[in-house]
């Protein structure tokens, strides 16, 4: 893991115990957890949890005034409102942001859901926080969020997961197999090569390009060639998308991710706070049958929505209206 850390203005480091022992095997050796908050001091906290692709910056706010990754969502007087709620968010563990993460070419070990949820308790502990008022997942982020509250049900007073089930799908999880293959032929152009990485990121940003076909739905991707086929604005916004991922991750944070999400499975009998569920009917990595299946074992459903959306597995960012309603709710 890289032994330098350079730390944005804003950002918080939490230190993890070390070792930080890791479910599926190996640990986390002097670990660091990176963070923001916002709100009021004092005031009730929600954590807000986001995809693979996701920060601890979830919204502009006094201290940061850069745009956010969920802007329209959080903020003053929006869904969750930082005028009410302390908001605490952080960057994963493996991932292109300043938690500890792989450093290029170096192993890393095997990071879940589980582990990234012990993590943020570990926070919590750090900041004395004894109880939450909730916990808002979304992605893979509502994959963490289940984990954490069947973790620690005491301390978490309720339950949001958008577009988050309690296991992948077969069908995301083949797909997200042969992202991994993509990289990996990256990664041995690249040993061929005598360790030159441009290749290993032409690999990453072709990887990111298949995953933007199933984040998104056949209609709306139908609507992007409405020119005809040979139309270039679509394969133009999948090589747009693809090279603006690469430019901020390399192959080792994505692989670690990638195998996460793929791993996720709990027993939903195990999260017994209550709970709201969102899901589109669109979204192709987290069909809504399976968020239906997660809602009828739970102990404590406290509602459960499922909408239309031409942005598929996306409509967590896209559809700003319908998530901050559910959301808001929720959190009453």
């Amino acid at each position: 893991m890289s032994a330098t850390v350079t730390v944005p203005f804003g950002v918080e480091l939490c230190h993890l115990p070390s070792p930080f022992a890791l479910r599926r095997g190996g640990q986390l050796e002097g670990g660091v957890l990176a963070y923001e908050r916002q709100g009021p001091k004092g005031a009730p906290v929600v954590i807000v949890l986001g995809g693979i692709s996701a920060h601890r910056h979830v919204s502009a706010h006094q201290g940061l005034p850069q745009r956010g990754w969920w802007q329209g969502v959080v903020g003053a007087g929006l869904g969750i409102d930082t005028e009410r709620f302390q908001v605490l968010s952080c960057d994963w563990l493996g991932g292109p942001g300043n938690s500890t993460t792989p450093a290029v070419s170096e192993s890393f070990p095997f990071v879940d859901a589980d582990d990234q949820a012990r993590a943020l308790w570990a926070l919590c502990d750090a900041l004395r926080i004894e109880r939450v008022h909730a916990i808002v997942g979304s992605s893979y982020g509502g994959m963490v969020a289940q984990h954490a509250a069947a973790q620690q049900p005491a301390r978490c007073e309720r339950l949001v997961a958008l577009a988050a089930a309690h296991r992948s799908h077969a069908q995301a999880s083949a797909v997200r197999h042969v992202q991994r293959s993509i990289v990996a032929l990256g990664l041995n152009l690249s040993r061929k090569l005598g360790g030159d990485r441009h290749a290993v990121q032409q690999s990453l940003a072709v990887a990111r390009s298949l995953a933007m076909t199933t984040y998104r739905s056949p209609d709306e991707l139908e609507q992007r060639l409405a020119g005809g086929l040979d139309d270039q604005e679509l394969a133009g916004w999948l090589d747009a998308r693809g090279a603006s991922f690469a430019a901020e991750w390399h192959a080792e944070q994505f692989l670690c991710l990638n195998r996460s999400i793929d791993a996720h499975q709990i027993d939903p009998r195990s999260i017994c706070v209550p709970t709201w569920l969102l899901a589109f009917d669109s979204d192709q990595l987290v069909p809504a049958g399976d968020i239906r299946e997660l809602a009828l074992r739970l102990p404590d459903l406290r509602g459960h929505r499922e909408f239309h959306s031409r942005y598929g597995h996306d409509a967590f960012l896209k559809e700003v209206a319908i998530v901050s309603g559910l959301v808001q709710a929720a959190l009453r």
